[in-house]
């Protein structure tokens, strides 16, 4: 029997997409996708996470998503009432921040702050802290107004002391590099700009087997270079103006870019970097 689901692969199919497009698209792993396809919502990652990311999915083919969210209903509360583990109680996958991002935004849900339980004052001995504190404040306000040299000039003279040291001949880093455009606003991956130089320089050093896709001079340009990295290797990509990088494993490379390095360590699926000088 037809499932709503199995509208998924077929216009996926339909569109020429395979599924590598539709997770650099969309940011949800290819499992999840293969799980959504074929309707199989037990390896998905609890029911509020299901629900986004099959909105997410139909939404990108120009699909109703309501009839397969209402099949994941009906499948959630039949499971439920036929088995005594609770949603709570299976091991939810890991996702990205992409994919948290993507069900957040699907759902129509902005991330919340979370208060640490160590924050709140227990009730018990919540006289003395305050009391502590009421004695702590005058003896720090004692301190620095009788110290010889108030704390503004100590750290002036350590400032003028480590420049001293500094060999007179060493050239200053000037450059500059700063996300100015998330993948998440951008269908190209991250935008960095990089200030302060004449050129991109980018070397990408695997600690694992990966692969890249270089574009010299934006996403939309020719590709220049494709392949594989092993473990241990490097590849350096020099451009006056643009350097467009995807990256099969971003997790298991240090990206760095003029000098400063780039965190790809919560990228757990393939991404895209735009690195672009500012003119």
């Amino acid at each position: 029997m037809a499932k709503p689901t199995d509208r998924l692969r077929q216009a996926r199919e339909e569109a020429g997409l395979t599924m590598e497009d539709v997770q650099d698209r969309t940011n949800i792993q290819i499992r999840f996708l293969q799980a959504l396809e074929k309707g199989d919502f037990s390896v998905l990652p609890g029911k509020f996470y299901t629900r986004a990311f099959l909105r997410n999915y139909a939404e990108f083919l120009d699909l109703d998503p309501t009839p397969m969210i209402q099949q994941f209903e009906e499948s959630f509360q039949s499971e439920a009432d036929s088995s005594l583990i609770t949603e709570e109680k299976k091991p939810s996958p890991v996702l990205s921040r992409k994919e948290r991002y993507a069900a957040n935004k699907a759902e129509g849900k902005e991330p919340s702050l979370k208060v640490p339980k160590w924050f709140s004052f227990p009730k018990k001995g919540y006289t003395w802290l305050l009391i502590g504190l009421v004695l702590l404040i005058p003896a720090v306000t004692l301190y620095f107004v009788f110290s010889d040299v108030p704390p503004e000039e100590k750290k002036e003279e350590s400032t003028v002391r480590a420049e001293q040291r500094k060999p007179s001949g060493e050239k200053k880093d000037t450059s500059q590099v700063r996300l100015v455009k998330p993948s998440e606003t951008y269908d190209y991956g991250d935008i960095f700009e990089v200030s302060n130089a004449k050129k991109v320089e980018v070397t990408v050093e695997a600690d694992k087997n990966t692969w890249f896709r270089y574009r010299p001079g934006g996403p939309t340009e020719k590709i220049g270079e494709e392949a594989n990295l092993a473990a241990g290797e490097q590849k350096t990509f020099v451009h006056p103006e643009w350097v467009s990088l995807m990256i099969g494993n971003p997790e298991h490379v240090k990206l760095t870019v003029n000098g400063h390095v780039i965190d790809t360590s919560e990228e757990k699926s393939s991404h895209a970097y735009q690195l672009k000088l500012k003119k």
